[in-house]
């Protein structure tokens, strides 16, 4: 999605917009989450939910695709593009890694959560997370590069009625 889709579903004019390209590593992908949360805190310092559901959700979709995309390999570049206005902050992340089975993202339920922690599943509330903190989300598969684009309300009166 190029910047003007994304202010399409935006409600405000841009404030910031952040472009990277980041190798598909643990440490890079620690590195670039630091560091744009950094530049939201700076530019949203009022807007603390939007920035910490931004975090979770640009965590689980770059440690997605590092993983099942990539395959773990930590070969592979992830750019990441994202564009923020007062209400609404849109991410974008493409890659050359394998396509989502399907072509879609996975369906997210939860199913019933043991009370025992050494019960507790290794994984599995990553897309949870992402489908629950976002107020839009889609993908597509454009040639050989996996797109991937999300937005996250700054607020919780900012979500709209269509959430996921």
């Amino acid at each position: 999605m190029n910047s003007s889709a994304l202010m399409q579903r935006s409600f405000g004019a841009p404030r910031l917009q952040l472009e990277d390209t980041i190798n598909a590593d643990p440490l890079s992908i620690r590195d670039a989450t630091v560091e744009i949360m950094a530049r939201l805190t700076s530019e949203f310092p009022t807007h603390s939910e939007g920035i910490i559901s931004t975090e979770i959700v640009l965590a689980e979709v770059l440690n997605n695709i590092a993983e099942h995309s990539y395959d773990d390999s930590n070969l592979g570049d992830i750019k990441i593009s994202a564009l923020c206005t007062d209400d609404l902050i849109s991410i974008e992340t493409r890659d050359y890694g394998i396509p989502m089975p399907g072509l879609t993202p996975p369906k997210t339920e939860l199913e019933e959560i043991p009370m025992d922690i050494e019960d507790l599943p290794e994984g599995g509330f990553g897309w949870f997370f992402i489908r629950s903190l976002s107020s839009h989300m889609e993908y597509r598969r454009v040639g050989t590069q996996n797109i991937f684009c999300v937005q996250i309300a700054t607020t919780s009166e900012n979500i709209p009625d269509t959430a996921p």
